[in-house]
C-alpha cells in the first residue's frame, strides 16, 4: 500500500517542476504507460478538454505516485491489465449504486476503508473537489466520471486491485 507520505513527497517534487519539466515527464509518461494513456484518451475523448486533462494530470500523479513509493512502476501495464481493472470498477460502481441514502454514504465509506490504494482514492477526491486552474468547480458527473477513470488508473498501476 502506499502511504499518505509517498503521495505528499510525489506531489510536493511534482510541485516544483518547471512547465518544461512537466512537459518532459508527461511525455516520459506516455512513453512508459501507453495503454494507460490510450484508456484515459479513449474514455474522456466526448468529455471535454478539461475533464480530459484532469483525468490525465491526476493519472500522471498516480503514476509518479507509484514510481517514488519504489513499487514497481516500470512495467508497462498492457491493455487486457487495464480492461480487467476497468471491468472491477464497474463492478464496484454497480454494488455501490445499489446502496441508496445514508447507505449509500456508508457503503462507499466501508468499501474506501478495504480498498487497497486508500491514499491514493483519498489524493483523487480531494483534488476533485478542489476547484481547476481557472476556478471552476467540476459538477457531480464530472467528479464521477474523473473518479471512474481513476479508479481504474490506480488498480491497473499498483499491485493488488480494487
Amino acid at each position: 500500500m502506499i502511504s499518505g507520505e509517498l503521495v505528499e513527497k510525489a506531489c510536493s517534487e511534482v510541485g516544483q517542476y518547471t512547465d518544461e519539466r512537466m512537459v518532459s515527464e508527461f511525455d516520459r509518461f506516455f512513453r512508459a504507460q501507453p495503454a494507460v494513456c490510450d484508456f484515459v484518451l479513449e474514455v474522456t475523448h466526448e468529455s471535454g478538454q478539461k475533464i480530459q486533462e484532469l483525468s490525465l494530470f491526476l493519472s500522471y500523479m498516480v503514476f509518479k505516485t507509484v514510481e517514488v513509493s519504489a513499487a514497481d512502476a516500470t512495467a508497462s501495464i498492457n491493455q487486457e491489465k487495464i480492461e480487467a481493472a476497468y471491468r472491477e470498477t464497474e463492478s464496484w460502481v454497480a454494488r455501490i449504486s445499489e446502496a441508496e441514502g445514508t447507505a449509500l454514504e456508508n457503503a462507499i465509506v466501508q468499501s474506501l476503508q478495504h480498498d487497497t490504494e486508500p491514499h491514493l482514492l483519498h489524493y483523487v477526491i480531494s483534488e476533485l473537489n478542489e476547484p481547476t486552474e481557472d476556478g471552476v468547480e467540476l459538477n457531480d458527473e464530472e467528479k464521477g466520471e474523473v473518479f471512474f477513470v481513476l479508479k481504474t488508473v490506480i488498480s491497473s498501476l499498483c499491485s493488488g486491485g480494487l
